[in-house]
């Protein structure tokens, strides 16, 4: 009986050492998906920052070209990019979402021109702004959208 006892308690020591590390398991992943999302939230403001620097830059060199919009509402910046000579019309709109660090953009042509296209959403930290700046030439790529052929948006 003793050998009993002895198996019972043993059994129950185990039990409460695998109870309590796979509390500090999730405790330690918690802080580790915290400390992830406190990082995509940061780049993504600052993705905002130098998207917005891109965008004025783009609108300022294309001579009319192009006009752009920035709006903002509950942690989401939405710019808009729009294209203003020759067809098809068409828009570029990223938006970037600070409240779970993700940005995404999409093309918003006018009908009969196609359809318009998102891009998947990405972590903020995934994108460097020369995506931003390969979509933005893509937007102004008359030739291209001068054939119907609406491009991919590489992200």
């Amino acid at each position: 009986m003793h050998d009993f006892a002895a198996q019972v308690g043993e059994s129950v020591r185990a039990a409460r050492e695998s109870r309590r590390q796979q509390q500090e398991t999730l405790r330690r992943e918690g802080e580790d998906t915290a400390r992830q999302l406190r990082h995509e939230q940061e780049r993504a403001s600052e993705l905002i920052v130098t998207t917005w620097e891109r965008i004025r830059t783009a609108s300022h060199a294309s001579d009319g070209a192009l006009t752009v919009d920035r709006s903002e509402s509950n942690g989401v910046t939405i710019f808009e990019l729009r294209w203003q000579e020759g067809q098809p019309a068409r828009s570029l709109q990223i938006t970037v979402d600070e409240t779970d660090g993700m940005i995404q953009a999409a093309w918003i042509v006018a009908s009969g021109h196609g359809r318009s296209v998102d891009a998947p959403s990405v972590v903020a930290s995934e994108l460097e702004i020369s995506k931003v700046e390969s979509v933005i030439l893509l937007l102004v790529d008359q030739p291209r959208w001068a054939h119907s052929a609406v491009p991919t948006i590489p992200w």
